[in-house]
């Protein structure tokens, strides 16, 4: 799934890769970017450095998730958390 554009009521949290086996690549540096959902869902991405969509995974908090692998949303939510505002 392509996610939108990030939307207003989720702040993406970033983590950039600090893999040194990219220097030299001429592809840009991926990022990790986790955001919420307005209905407390989370979105996870891959994405080149700085880009505001793309390849997403949504962690439902109701169902979905929740129900296949209950520790999921949690784990998303604890690593959102940990990334912090002042992430890379």
């Amino acid at each position: 799934m392509t996610c939108p554009a990030i939307p207003p009521w989720g702040e993406p949290r970033r983590y950039l890769t600090d893999d040194r086996d990219y220097a030299g690549d001429p592809e840009p540096p991926h990022e990790l970017v986790i955001f919420p959902a307005e209905n407390g869902d989370w979105y996870v991405g891959v994405w080149p450095k700085g880009h505001r969509t793309g390849p997403a995974v949504r962690i439902c908090t109701s169902g979905g998730a929740a129900r296949a692998c209950p520790e999921l949303p949690v784990a998303i939510s604890r690593a959102y958390r940990a990334l912090g505002k002042e992430a890379p």
